[in-house]
């Protein structure tokens, strides 16, 4: 009896084990380089512009579907940020000074800056992905504005995020419209005296607001209760 209850504890372990693993690799189904190229090529006009090298860099996790990111190496200057989504369809790019890295930041993608920070870690931008909501329509780049290029999904296409009973709900990729960050001028008090500074949002963390100065690109963290009125209320458009 002992015996019996024991095989049966280890046949369901396995079987869930098993079952967790082939869950994993259906949510996991990215194009490979090649077939990436050709969907994008298929969609043509900017999204495929000459001489773009397409190569795959990685894959994220955001809610209960994945994201796989492409990097396009344009002729001139410059990237685009390709994107699939889990059922292989091409959703779109994001022009970037910055080509995407495999850097792991949880549910973004990740842009090294080639910088360091003020400690002189290596400074990564990112590209917040929400679990409900989807791509951001709109983000800033390390300073730069930057709007998502969607690409029309093919007649009949699989979309929608899977569920946790494994049914997908048919709804276009959902694409997040928050507002983005740009250069403007800063009140910050500092010794009671008010200090103007340009510079763009990047982060309200642990209390602070960090700031990217216009005039050398450096990034500093300012007490919220240092900005003036107006900045706070701008800000709380980010949080």
């Amino acid at each position: 009896m002992k015996k019996t209850l024991s095989m049966i504890v280890v046949l369901a372990m396995a079987i869930g084990i098993a079952t967790n693993a082939v869950a994993k690799r259906e949510r996991k189904e990215q194009p490979n380089s090649r077939a990436a190229k050709e969907a994008v090529e298929a969609v043509g006009g900017e999204h495929y512009p000459e001489k773009i090298k397409i190569k795959r860099v990685s894959s994220i996790e955001a809610g209960d579907t994945y994201y796989h990111i492409y990097e396009g190496e344009l002729h001139k200057l410059g990237y685009h940020i390709i994107i699939f989504d889990n059922y292989k369809n091409y959703l779109g790019f994001y022009k970037s000074n910055y080509a995407p890295s495999n850097y792991e930041i949880e549910g973004s993608i990740v842009m090294d800056s080639g910088d360091v920070d003020e400690n002189g870690d290596p400074l990564y931008y990112r590209i917040p992905i929400d679990p409900k909501k989807g791509l951001p329509g709109k983000i800033s780049i390390g300073g730069t504005p930057a709007a998502l290029v969607k690409a029309p999904l093919p007649e009949g296409a699989k979309t929608g995020n899977p569920t946790a009973g494994g049914e997908q709900e048919d709804s276009e990729a959902a694409v997040d419209e928050r507002p983005v960050p740009e250069y403007r001028d800063w009140i910050i008090l500092h010794k009671g005296k008010k200090i103007p500074a340009r510079a763009i949002f990047m982060k309200f963390e642990a209390g602070k607001v960090y700031l990217k100065l216009e005039a050398n690109g450096a990034e500093k963290g300012f007490a919220l209760h240092t900005l003036s009125r107006e900045d706070q209320t701008y800000i709380k458009q980010f949080k």
